[in-house]
């Protein structure tokens, strides 16, 4: 996946449940209309667990989302609906073509993860996202994320190894500063459990 120089405006936003509201960095990428939420604990450093969602409409097989900014050596999560829910894969790719699964990262699908016939969202606890080989995303600074988006469904929905097609609907990254996506433990703790963790 090649570099793109466009860097795409960040929307902040705040997540509101009956407990309280909690701050997130979020993106809406307009081509695909795929939405990206990020919130992480209150640390000073790397490695730190990230609570990653994917909103996305049902016309979208696949979404990615890349922990390190591109494609190539950097921790991807890749999400898709698979019946009522969703189901999300870590992958790392060395090269240009379909990336692998990872053992680096781990992906929990929150229990709050949907899909219907309008849309679908993945919410996800990510171990191994915020720290790998070769980078490390600071906590109190910006953090460059990479996406893309295909319109093609993954042959194997309920598999988490399931190949999956190009991103012909796009590919490019964000920026934010992730400073504003962090929590106190408490919060965190307090939306993690709100979304089914």
């Amino acid at each position: 996946m090649p570099s793109f120089s466009a860097v795409a405006t960040v929307l902040a936003t705040s997540l509101w449940a009956a407990s309280g509201a909690w701050a997130q960095v979020a993106y809406e990428e307009p081509t695909s209309g795929v939405t990206y939420k990020v919130a992480i604990p209150e640390v000073d450093a790397a490695p730190f667990d990230m609570i990653v969602s994917i909103e996305a409409p049902a016309s979208a097989g696949w979404a990615g989302f890349a922990a390190g900014g591109c494609m190539l050596r950097s921790p991807i999560l890749v999400a898709w609906p698979n019946g009522n829910s969703t189901v999300v894969s870590p992958r790392w790719a060395t090269a240009y073509h379909p990336p692998a699964l990872y053992n680096g990262t781990t992906a929990k699908v929150l229990s709050s993860s949907t899909s219907n016939s309008t849309h679908w969202t993945a919410s996800v606890l990510c171990t191994g996202c915020s720290k790998w080989d070769g980078g490390a995303l600071d906590p109190k600074g910006n953090a460059t994320f990479g996406w893309g988006v295909s319109s093609h469904a993954v042959d194997s929905p309920s598999n988490p190894a399931s190949s999956i097609r190009f991103h012909d609907v796009g590919k490019s990254h964000f920026e934010v500063d992730l400073s504003q996506a962090r929590l106190s433990k408490d919060n965190f703790d307090a939306l993690l459990k709100t979304l089914g963790g």
